[in-house]
């Protein structure tokens, strides 16, 4: 099994949540195909509990984990910021500090602009 070690393109997760599987569905794909994502893991139903302009809330929500590397990670939040359903979206990023050489160039490979044919 290959041992972790630094990533080499540096790597980033980031965290978004929304109200139902079709719409994380929907931000998924679309941003797989503007490879601004390698993979995009939904989880769902999570319970996300709140406050929100005074109340509390309890709400089931769907969570969506998003691989990419950390260069594209002001862009993914720009573009999450106008596609994502929520008036105020949750939107967390962090850098992954060790993964595997194999993975890291996967997620560099599937995240970097394809040629056109022009």
């Amino acid at each position: 099994m290959p041992e972790n070690i630094p990533a080499r393109t540096p790597l980033a997760i980031v965290w978004t949540t929304v109200a139902d599987p079709d719409s994380a569905r929907r931000l998924a794909s679309s941003m797989l195909d503007r490879r601004l994502a390698a993979c995009v893991q939904i989880d769902s139903p999570i319970e996300s509990h709140y406050r929100w302009e005074g109340r509390l809330h309890v709400d089931t929500e769907v969570r969506l984990i998003i691989k990419t590397t950390s260069d594209w990670v002001p862009e993914l939040i720009r573009w999450l910021g106008e596609n994502h359903p929520y008036d105020e979206p949750q939107i967390l990023a962090t850098e992954v500090t060790e993964t595997t050489s194999g993975y890291a160039a996967w997620v560099a490979a599937e995240t970097s602009p394809q040629p056109t044919d022009d």
